[in-house]
C-alpha cells in the first residue's frame, strides 16, 4: 500500500481516532482523509509535486494528498535554497509546487516561472486513493550520499511502505502514539509517519524541535514513541523536573550517539535509547533490540534485509573486521535519475552503502566511519562536491577541495580548501560569502584556507 491507501484503511476501520496533532488542533482519520481527499483532487495521477514545508497538519495533509492522487511527491527540506532550490526545480519541472509563505518570500526570485500555492485547491469529492504499480516512482528526494552528490534518489511509493511495516513489526508497539521532530522530506520524518500509520495510531506534529513543548505534548497526550536525533536528547537532557514517563521506546538515528547522552538519558529519565540506522538510497534497514541497549550499536538488520560487510580485497569480513555495509531489501531505492550512477552502486542486486561496519559474534553492527564522500552535520548530509562546484564557479578559484572538520556532538562542519589565481586582501571572506548565500544553513562552509596545492 502506499501511504495514502493506509489512511483510507483507518478512516473505514476507525474513523474516530486521533491522528494528526498540532497545538490544539487534531484531525480524526475521517477528518483526516475527507482533507486529503479534497486536496489530491486538485492534482492528476502522474504529476509532479514538489513538497516544500515545514512540519505542520497543511503539510502532512498535502504530502498524504499527493500519494492520494498518484503524483510523484519530490520531497524537499525546507532550508532548502538559492542554488540547490533551483537546481531541484529545473531538474524536475513540477506541475506544481506547495510551499510555505515564508518559503514562499524567501525564494521569491527562484520559484519564477513555477506555479507555486501555499495550499493545494480543495474540491468536495472523495475518490478512493490512486493504486501505484510496485515500481512506480511515488517519492523522489535530492539526497544521494552513495553517489556523493545531490540528484534524485527514485522510490516506489508502494515498497517505502514495507519499510514503515517492519519497523513497527520490531518496535514491538502495538498501539503508538509518536512526534514528528524533523521535516518528512527525510527519511527518519517520513518512517515516523509511516510507523504511526502502521498502527493507525496519533503523531503530535512539530514545527521546529523545542524540548519544553515536547515535554508538554508527551505529557498531554501520553507519547509513547520518539524517533529522532540525537541532538534531541541531548537537549531533554538539560531540561529540569520535566516527565517523559509515557515514553516506551526512544530511539536514535542520522548521526553518531555517544555514551555520555545515553547514559545521562537512562539516569534522568530511566529510558534506554536504541538506535536505528538508514540512508536515502534504502529508508531504515537496521534496529537495535532493546534487550542489546547497553551498547552503542546500530543493532540488526531488519528481518527482510539481507547483509554482507565486505573488505577492501573483496572478501567478506569475520566479527570485528572493518569493510563496507552491502545490503537487499524490498524497499531499496528504484535507482537514481541517472543510470550511470545506478549501475555504480549495485552489483548483482546488493546495493553498496558506502559505510563501514563492523560486526560481533551476536549479529550486532557497529558503525565505523564512511568510504563515501559525505560530510554530516547535526544529522544533514553534505555532500563536498556539491559545495566544490560552487566554489569552482568563483571566477578566481582554480581549484577547491571540501572536508569536514570536528564539531563536537554536532558531527563536521565543511571548510574549503582553495587555490586561487590571485590571492587579493579578504579572498577568504568573499569567497566564503559567495558559497555561503547560495545554500542552506547546515551546508555553510566554516572556513576558507588558501592553499597552493590540495592534497
Amino acid at each position: 500500500m502506499s501511504l495514502a491507501q493506509l489512511v483510507y484503511k483507518w478512516y473505514r476501520e476507525k474513523p474516530n481516532q486521533t491522528f494528526l496533532i498540532e497545538g490544539d488542533n487534531k484531525l480524526t482519520y475521517e477528518q483526516t482523509a475527507k482533507e486529503v481527499a479534497k486536496r489530491a483532487s486538485s492534482i492528476s495521477a502522474g504529476d509532479t509535486v514538489v513538497h516544500i514545508m515545514f512540519n505542520s497538519v497543511e503539510s502532512t495533509l498535502t504530502y498524504l494528498a499527493s500519494f492520494w492522487a498518484g503524483a510523484k511527491v519530490v520531497a524537499v527540506d525546507p532550508l532548502t535554497s538559492a542554488e540547490d532550490l533551483r537546481f531541484i526545480l529545473e531538474d524536475t519541472a513540477p506541475d506544481i509546487v506547495v510551499a510555505d509563505k515564508e518559503i514562499i518570500e524567501r525564494e521569491r526570485k527562484t520559484f519564477e516561472g513555477y506555479k507555486v500555492v501555499e495550499s493545494l485547491q480543495k474540491n468536495e469529492v472523495f475518490n478512493p486513493p490512486y493504486d501505484y504499480t510496485e515500481t512506480e516512482v511515488g517519492l523522489v528526494y535530492y539526497y544521494a550520499g552513495i553517489a556523493g552528490r545531490t540528484m534524485q534518489v527514485l522510490h516506489s511509493a508502494k515498497r517505502m511502505e514495507l519499510n514503515a511495516l517492519s519497523l513497527y513489526r520490531v518496535s514491538k508497539l502495538r498501539d503508538v502514539r509518536g512526534v514528528l521532530t524533523v521535516p518528512l522530506a527525510h527519511v527518519l520524518g517520513n518512517s515516523v509517519l509511516g510507523v504511526v500509520l502502521e498502527a493507525g495510531g496519533s503523531m503530535y506534529i512539530m514545527r521546529k524541535f523545542n524540548a519544553n513543548e515536547m515535554v508538554q505534548a508527551v505529557g498531554k497526550y501520553s507519547i509513547n514513541y520518539l524517533s529522532t536525533v540525537p541532538m534531541v536528547y541531548d537537549a531533554l537532557n538539560e531540561l529540569e523536573n520535566a516527565d517523559l514517563s509515557s515514553l516506551e521506546l526512544c530511539v536514535s538515528t542520522a548521526a553518531p550517539l555517544f555514551p555520555p547522552t545515553v547514559n545521562k538519558f537512562k539516569e534522568k529519565y530511566g529510558k534506554n535509547i536504541v538506535q536505528q540506522y538508514g540512508f536515502t538510497e534504502g529508508f531504515v534497514l537496521t534496529f537495535q533490540p532493546q534487550e542489546f541497549a547497553d551498547v552503542i550499536s546500530i543493532g540488526k538488520p531488519l528481518p527482510e534485509v539481507d547483509i554482507k560487510i565486505v573488505k577492501e580485497d573483496g572478501n567478506e569480513a569475520k566479527p570485528s573486521e572493518v569493510g563496507e555495509l552491502w545490503v537487499k531489501a524490498p524497499w531499496l531505492m528504484l535507482g537514481y535519475k541517472d543510470a550511470d550512477e545506478t549501475a555504480k552502486v549495485f552489483v548483482n542486486g546488493w546495493l553498496k552503502t558506502g559505510d563501514l561496519v563492523t560486526s560481533d559474534e551476536r549479529g550486532l553492527l557497529f558503525f565505523r566511519g564512511i568510504k563515501k564522500r559525505m560530510i554530516k552535520y547535526k544529522g544533514y548530509p553534505i555532500f563536498p562536491r556539491d559545495l566544490e562546484l560552487i566554489l569552482k564557479s568563483h571566477p578566481l578559484v582554480i581549484d577547491a577541495k571540501v572536508v569536514g572538520e570536528d564539531a563536537g556532538t554536532a558531527g563536521q562542519q565543511p571548510v574549503g580548501k582553495v587555490i586561487v589565481k590571485e590571492k587579493k586582501p579578504d579572498i577568504e571572506n568573499e569567497l566564503l560569502n559567495y558559497v555561503n548565500s547560495k545554500v542552506a544553513f547546515y551546508k555553510r562552509l566554516k572556513r576558507i584556507d588558501i592553499v597552493d596545492r590540495l592534497e
